[in-house]
């Protein structure tokens, strides 16, 4: 079988012309089916990146599912967690309800009198200091003389706090039925326990601890010589003069 002829542009020149735009037709053909190609596949990979829309079923199904696990999976008595935490929070509240009612030493009842804003019995917890009673006591009021009065002394039940006025006499220490262990008479200076002395109008224990550090190095020899211990001034000396003695 005899092969075919060559493949020869006609001579004419529109016959050529025709040749040379049908060879350029299939080219657009291949490259628009290339490109059709390619728009396909990406479109395929935008398609399966994209993230899935969920309908409103399976969004409350998704939101709510793993909620649920992390808040019941990792503790089996999540579910029972508001009764468990009641029932657990009323032991905690039975020594506080029972705690009011253990034992006198654990209040005190006292009277508060003479220039305070509701003068009355009060009660404060055991080691309760004057200035809390009298803080309980509403306050003292403008003409009270605070400066007569032991504010850190610690209150004992039964006792009666009295809150001078601008020229009243400075209250006596606690008797020895209030205070167990506390002298009515005058305390000797130079004998007189930290503690004893802390009861007189206006010497805390920091003042008590300088009398019995004063008296140390200097025994006393006579009551005005309260004067030289740090903190009294002639003020507090017209306070504590009746109350002292010197043996």
């Amino acid at each position: 079988m005899p092969p075919p002829p060559p493949f020869l542009l006609p001579q004419r020149r529109w016959s050529r012309v025709s040749a040379v735009l049908a060879g350029a037709g299939r080219q657009r053909v291949a490259v628009a089916i290339l490109a059709l190609a390619a728009v396909l596949v990406a479109g395929f990979v935008w398609i399966r990146a994209t993230p899935r829309l969920v309908g409103p079923g399976e969004g409350s199904a998704t939101a709510a599912g793993p909620a649920d696990p992390d808040a019941g999976a990792g503790d089996p008595s999540a579910g029972q967690g508001v009764n468990a935490g009641s029932a657990q929070a009323l032991p905690r509240a039975a020594p506080d309800t029972s705690a009011g009612s253990s034992g006198p030493t654990d209040r005190v009842a006292v009277h508060v009198a003479g220039h305070v804003r509701h003068p009355g019995l009060v009660r404060l917890p055991a080691g309760s200091r004057v200035q809390d009673a009298i803080r309980a006591a509403g306050g003292a009021t403008s003409g009270a003389d605070l400066d007569a009065v032991n504010l850190a002394r610690k209150l004992t039940d039964g006792e009666q706090v009295l809150i001078p006025g601008p020229g009243d006499p400075p209250p006596l220490p606690p008797d020895a039925g209030a205070a167990p262990g506390t002298p009515t008479a005058p305390l000797d200076l130079n004998t007189a326990t930290v503690e004893q002395l802390d009861t007189l109008p206006g010497v805390g224990e920091v003042t008590a601890g300088r009398i019995v550090a004063y008296r140390t190095a200097h025994p006393f020899t006579t009551v005005d010589e309260l004067l030289e211990v740090p903190g009294i001034g002639q003020r507090r000396f017209e306070q504590l003069k009746d109350l002292v003695t010197v043996t």
